[in-house]
């Protein structure tokens, strides 16, 4: 009775061996569905990078054209560029801070130019501002030559005494001061309360031009 019952072992184990088969297969088969999502993700992604790096081309382009036209003192051409560059790449951040820097520079040579003084009263106003501003030089410039027609003006005198000083030349500063102390006594009096003077003030040109007149 044990042998006739052998084939129906064998149909078993057969029955077994198909149902692990296909089993494994499918095993197999859902495995590979992840590969195929993240084959998927890189193929989208690679668009959108493709679009980044364009833009930022795009920006140092409109960048390095404002900065040639700036080179060649073409400030309207050179605000121009810098300013597609601000309004149409806003997430360059890093290109931003300096095509800004730069188009304040274009926006104020393209600007209305301020009319050169014509008289004296006009040059010593203005010598007083480029002083304010820490410009000796500016006002050295605008003086000088008013100085040599107006020699009787201490105001002139005075403030080429100042600028001098602010550029640390005591000997030149004190020079200016003793003339302008000879021309009016009240600028010693000035001069003492002026802190433009006190890089220069323990010098012995300055010193000696206070006493200019005593």
């Amino acid at each position: 009775m044990a042998k006739q019952r052998r084939p129906a072992a064998r149909a078993a184990r057969k029955t077994a061996a198909r149902t692990t088969k296909s089993t494994s297969r499918k095993t197999v088969r859902t495995s590979k569905a992840p590969a195929k999502k993240k084959l998927a993700r890189r193929t989208t992604s690679a668009p959108v990078v493709s679009k980044i790096r364009q833009a930022y081309a795009k920006a140092v382009g409109l960048y390095e054209k404002g900065l040639k036209s700036l080179q060649r003192k073409n400030y309207a051409a050179a605000a121009k560029a810098f300013r597609q560059l601000v309004d149409q790449f806003p997430e360059e951040r890093e290109l931003h801070e300096r095509a800004r820097l730069y188009l304040n520079v274009c926006e104020k040579e393209c600007g209305p130019k301020a009319k050169p003084p014509r008289n004296v009263n006009e040059r010593v106003l203005a010598a007083t501002l480029a002083l304010n501003r820490r410009c000796p030089e500016e006002a050295v410039s605008l003086l000088r030559n008013s100085a040599s027609s107006h020699p009787k003006d201490d105001r002139l005198q005075y403030l080429l005494a100042l600028a001098h000083a602010l550029r640390n030349d005591a000997e030149t500063a004190a020079s200016h001061l003793s003339k302008a102390i000879a021309l009016n006594p009240e600028n010693r009096i000035q001069a003492f309360q002026e802190s433009d003077f006190d890089d220069i003030r323990t010098t012995e040109p300055f010193l000696e031009a206070l006493n200019t007149g005593t």
